[in-house]
């Protein structure tokens, strides 16, 4: 078994652990909350910049990088500034609390970002290995939507325990959509990663997820815009993913499925409930709730992962170029 696939597995008890621990902490601003990460960091802060703004609390993600070098102190000056990052050593983290007090979200303590933050929220996944994130993004999706639900006056716990529960019982099956998923799919192709809303973030992060694992040219994009010019590419036999969780679109995203299988598309659709049609593949899942629904939809680009990359001959979650830890720039 590949140290990925262990840490995939590892993800209900890590899920759980991350609810438990931070129970009874909230995120603290009188401005409005600016979060900035890299990779899949950002990808969970996206996510939770949606719910917030869904609940009408101001607040933005900006990558990294961006922010370190495009917007000026008085910009920050005006959030309350939350880096993530799951090693706290990538360069951008560092070095941007490094010139300004931060908030910090992180798995790992003792971490440059740990030190340099004047607070400090945990994760509490326990140590991953693998190039590409799996229990560390989930984990941080955990608890930015657990602490963001608090600052919205609602709770998100119930959910996040259902969405751990969800995951264990799919990976009881794991060799079943492992195979479904692999035959469907090919690594030798480019894939397209859709959803809306919520699930736009679960595309991104299984569209990184793959690249990182399987080497495939992968894009992630929300099924809006793919109709604004990219939806040509059906032409091209067209292989894609679509996330559709129960949620405000979820009709809306049903029909555009169904159309784009007309059109000739192959699309692997995750979703609560199947459809039917000769170029659907439908992968049946629980969503729980439409923003926690990207911990367990993850589940399906991780499995991809394993074994897509196995039949490229690669290892998932090992690498050639990169380390676990972007140190430069």
């Amino acid at each position: 078994m590949s140290q990925f696939l262990a840490e995939v597995k590892e993800q209900p008890a890590a899920i759980r652990e991350t609810v438990k621990r931070n129970a009874d902490l909230a995120f603290e601003s009188d401005k409005p909350l600016l979060f900035t990460g890299m990779g899949s960091s950002l990808a969970a802060s996206e996510l939770l910049v949606g719910y917030l703004q869904e609940n009408g609390i101001q607040a933005v993600a900006v990558d990294n990088s961006e922010l370190l070098y495009y917007h000026s102190d008085k910009f920050l000056d005006l959030h309350q500034v939350v880096v993530v990052s799951q090693s706290g050593e990538s360069y951008e983290a560092r070095k941007l609390a490094e010139r300004y007090p931060v908030t910090a979200v992180t798995n790992t303590e003792g971490s440059s970002l740990a030190k340099s933050a004047k607070r400090v929220l945990y994760t509490h996944a326990g140590k991953e290995r693998a190039i590409a994130s799996s229990k560390s993004f989930t984990t941080t999706v955990a608890l930015m939507l657990l602490l963001g639900a608090k600052l919205a006056g609602r709770s998100l716990t119930e959910p996040l325990f259902a969405a751990a529960d969800v995951l264990e019982r799919e990976l009881a099956r794991e060799a079943e959509l492992r195979e479904r998923i692999a035959s469907f799919l090919d690594p030798e192709r480019p894939l397209e990663l859709l959803g809306r809303g919520p699930s736009l973030c679960t595309a991104r992060q299984g569209a990184l997820t793959l690249k990182e694992t399987a080497r495939m040219y992968t894009e992630a994009m929300s099924a809006p815009q793919f109709r604004h010019g990219p939806f040509e590419i059906i032409k091209e036999n067209l292989q894609a993913v679509f996330f559709n969780p129960k949620g405000a679109t979820y009709e809306i995203n049903r029909n555009y499925v169904l159309e784009m299988a007309g059109l000739g598309a192959r699309v692997l659709y995750v979703s609560d409930e199947p459809l039917e049609h000769e170029r659907i593949c439908s992968i049946v899942m629980p969503s729980v709730h439409e923003y926690v629904s990207v911990i367990p939809y993850s589940l399906v680009t991780q499995l991809a992962a394993v074994e897509l990359s196995a039949r490229r001959g690669l290892v998932a979650g090992e690498a050639k170029l990169i380390s676990k830890v972007t140190e430069k720039e």
